[in-house]
């Protein structure tokens, strides 16, 4: 007897918290009416940590949604991989485990392949970050960036053009010689992330690469198992590089960005005042974001040199030249001629 009323207690346990896991909206009491209203639970996940541009960034979208859907919408942002890598976050998204997610470009490619486009070498024009920047705020109005979003419906992704979210130029940093050259490539032991956008350039200027996990780098960089690496300005002084190379060489073979999505499921559960609410939120809270990084980016790389690095300056236009056809290594996952397209879009 005892035995059967313990199983209905944590069967009823159980069914209780399956409820509540499956209800999003929860009810409060408008202060001013005294009525109820239906608040809608949104979670934002992301990875990077809790002092980055883009939690920051995440934390004004919170805000942007919360003041204009007047306490109806309330966001949730968790920050650091707590729910996972960025590939697991954007699975979750899609099958509207969370609402929104914020990957990398070269991460959303695995599910958009249209985004790989904007991992590819020198594709967005510019003379400097804020240049590129400015540059790509307008590419994400043209018809052929907007193939991007119609591809992430596809995988049940709603994507927004128009939300520019900059992270940076990446750049090489060396421990013993500059790099100023293609030619200075060649053999040289250098850490990327493993992912073919990272890998193939410098393949083509025939480094000798070793794809790694960015935890890893710190140590091997120190140990000399690796004597190079290639990151945003940002992630090699949060990441202490600084310590264990010497040279920052500016190559910014890679504008790197996030390309802010949320779940389809969920997307259409909304009404067209909702949509346009998360609309606007994410393309500002892109605009604040993006300028709190093209400033930390500016006064990151001054620190660099005041912990001892040298800043390089290299033949751009050579690094162009040696890595112009890397396109044509994504042409079957891009759709011939999308990257034209692209070049195109921007003159």
């Amino acid at each position: 007897m005892i035995k059967k009323a313990l199983t209905l207690i944590v069967s009823m346990i159980l069914l209780f918290g399956l409820a509540a896991c499956g209800d999003s909206t929860e009810s409060s009491t408008d202060a001013a009416s005294g009525s109820e209203k239906e608040v809608m639970k949104i979670k934002l996940g992301h990875v990077t940590n809790d002092q980055s541009a883009i939690h920051k960034g995440a934390l004004k979208f919170k805000e942007i949604v919360e003041e204009k859907a007047d306490g109806t919408m309330e966001v949730e942002v968790i920050p650091g991989g707590q729910l996972g890598s960025e590939k697991d976050l954007v699975e979750s998204t899609q099958i509207g485990t969370i609402e929104i997610t914020i990957p990398s470009a070269a991460v959303l490619s695995n599910f958009v392949p249209k985004a790989a486009v904007l991992t590819l070498p020198y594709v967005i024009k510019g003379e400097n970050e804020r240049e590129k920047y400015k540059t790509f705020v307008e590419l994400g109005k043209s018809e052929a960036y907007k193939e991007i979003a119609t591809q992430a419906e596809e995988a049940k992704l709603v994507a927004f053009p128009e939300a520019i979210w900059w992270v940076g130029d990446r750049h090489v940093t060396t421990s013993e010689e500059p790099v100023k050259t293609p030619e200075d490539m060649k053999g040289l032991k250098i850490r990327t992330p493993d992912a073919t956008a990272h890998t193939e350039p410098f393949k083509i200027m025939d480094a000798n690469v070793t794809p790694m996990n960015i935890s890893e780098v710190y140590y091997s960089l120190k140990s000399g198992t690796i004597a190079a690496q290639e990151n945003s300005v940002n992630q090699i002084y949060t990441n202490n590089f600084h310590e264990v190379q010497k040279y920052v060489n500016l190559t910014g073979h890679m504008s790197q960005n996030e390309l802010p999505v949320v779940s389809l499921q969920w997307w259409n559960t909304l009404n067209e005042d909702q949509k346009k609410i998360v609309t606007e939120a994410m393309n500002e809270s892109g605009e604040y974001m993006s300028e709190l990084q093209l400033t930390a980016n500016e006064e990151e790389l001054e620190i660099l040199k005041e912990e001892g690095m040298e800043v390089v300056e290299v033949d751009i236009e050579a690094f162009k030249e040696a890595t112009k056809d890397t396109y044509k290594s994504f042409e079957d996952v891009l759709g011939k001629g999308y990257y034209e397209k692209i070049k195109s879009a921007q003159e």
